[in-house]
C-alpha cells in the first residue's frame, strides 16, 4: 500500500495562497473578502493573492497556470480558494501532475467546486486535502466549532488525530455576503443525521480511507482518468473507503441518475460506508420529499451503511473531512435516527 502524504502543519508566518481556480470574487463581495483575509493575517499567516482572485471569471488556462505556480512554489504552505464555482474541471487538462508530485505538498481547503481539484490532487498525487468551510465563511469573528476546526486541522502534524460530532443545528437561510459582509452563521434549524438503510436500535461503525466531495462534479469524474477511484482504492485504501458526497444543485431525477451510475460503474463496490450531506438543491417540502425518495431508490438496498443529512456541503456547518485520512465513525441508532456519533480522523 502506498502512503498518503500529509502537508506540514501550518505555523505562524506560513504563506497561504488565495487562488480562484474556479470562480473569483467580484467587487460586490470584496468587502467580505477583505474581512476574511484580515482574519488570516491576524492568525499570523502571510497572505498572497492570485491575479484571478478579484475577477469573477478568468480563462481556464490562466486559472490553471496560476494554480500550478502556487502548487509548485515550496514557500506556499496552503491554498485557499475563496469559494467554489462552476467549472474547475476546465483546468484539469492544463495541470502537470508529474511536476506536482515533486513539489512540497500543501493543504487545499474548501468545498463545492474546490473538491473537484482537491479529490484529483488526492487521487493523482497522494496529497491529503481538506473538505471543509470555504474561506469566505471564515470570518474572524465566527465562533462555530466546525469553522474553527479548519484551522485546528491545518495546524496538526501528520499522525495526529481529532474527533468531531454532528452539529445540533444548521444554517437554514442563505447568507448574502454582498449585502452583509460581516454576517456570521445563525445555526438555529435542528439537525438530525439518519441512517438510510438500517432501521433498528443498534450501533453502526464505519471505518476506512476517507474520500469525497461535491457529487455534481465528482459524479462525472470518479471513473475518469483524473480520479480513477478504483486505482486509488488499490493503491491507497486496500481495506476500503468511506465515501462522502453532497448535492449542490442536482434535482431528484439527476441525483438518481448520478447515484445509479456510480453503482453501475462499480464505484460503490467494496466501499465500507457512504455519508451524504444535507441537500443543497431543495427549496420546498415537495422537492425535499423527492430528494429522499431519490436516495431511497438509489441507495436503500446497499449492504454498507448509508448516513444521510450529515454536516457536509452547501448547507452550513461543514465537518472538516480530510481526503486521504483514515476515519472511524461510531453511531448509535434509534430507529433510523442517529442519536450519538463520533467521527475520529487520523492523519495517517
Amino acid at each position: 500500500m502506498t502512503a498518503i502524504t500529509f502537508p506540514n502543519a501550518l505555523k505562524n508566518g506560513d504563506k497561504i495562497a488565495i487562488c480562484a481556480f474556479s470562480s473569483g470574487v467580484d467587487s460586490a463581495f470584496q468587502p467580505r473578502l477583505e474581512r476574511v483575509l484580515s482574519g488570516l493575517t491576524r492568525r499570523g499567516y502571510q497572505v498572497v493573492e492570485g491575479e484571478c482572485l478579484r475577477q469573477q471569471s478568468s480563462p481556464a488556462k490562466q486559472r490553471a497556470d496560476e494554480l500550478m505556480a502556487f502548487l509548485l512554489d515550496d514557500s506556499v504552505a496552503a491554498i485557499m480558494p475563496p469559494w467554489g464555482g462552476e467549472l474547475a474541471m476546465e483546468i484539469l487538462p492544463y495541470l502537470d501532475f508529474n511536476a506536482i508530485k515533486q513539489a512540497r505538498p500543501k493543504w487545499l481547503v474548501g468545498f463545492s467546486d474546490v473538491s473537484t481539484l482537491a479529490c484529483v490532487l488526492t487521487a493523482r498525487c497522494g496529497w491529503a486535502t481538506s473538505h471543509c468551510a470555504n474561506l469566505m465563511q471564515l470570518h474572524p469573528n465566527e465562533e462555530d466549532t466546525h469553522c474553527l476546526q479548519v484551522f485546528k486541522t491545518l495546524e496538526l502534524e501528520a499522525g495526529s488525530e481529532f474527533t468531531q460530532t454532528p452539529a445540533p443545528y444548521y444554517q437554514a437561510d442563505a447568507i448574502n455576503y454582498a449585502t452583509a459582509p460581516d454576517a456570521l452563521f445563525s445555526l438555529i434549524q435542528p439537525s438530525q443525521w439518519r441512517c438510510l438503510n438500517v432501521k433498528d436500535n443498534r450501533e453502526v461503525e464505519l471505518s476506512g480511507r476517507l474520500f469525497g466531495g461535491c457529487l455534481d462534479t465528482l459524479g462525472l469524474l470518479l471513473a475518469s482518468p483524473f480520479l480513477a477511484l478504483d486505482e486509488f482504492k488499490k493503491q491507497f485504501a486496500p481495506h476500503g473507503l468511506v465515501l462522502y458526497l453532497e448535492n449542490a444543485e442536482l434535482n431528484a431525477n439527476a441525483l438518481t441518475r448520478f447515484l445509479i451510475s456510480l453503482k453501475l460503474s462499480g464505484i460503490l463496490s467494496d466501499i465500507n460506508g457512504l455519508i451524504i450531506g444535507r441537500n443543497g438543491a431543495s427549496s420546498s417540502p415537495e422537492q425535499q420529499s423527492d430528494y429522499y425518495q431519490a436516495l431511497e431508490l438509489s441507495l436503500g438496498e446497499c449492504l454498507f451503511p448509508v448516513i444521510i443529512d450529515a454536516d457536509i456541503g452547501h448547507i452550513a456547518p461543514n465537518l472538516c473531512l480530510v481526503n486521504g485520512a483514515t476515519v472511524k465513525m461510531l453511531a448509535k441508532l434509534e430507529n433510523t435516527q442517529i442519536c450519538d456519533a463520533q467521527i475520529t480522523t487520523s492523519l495517517r
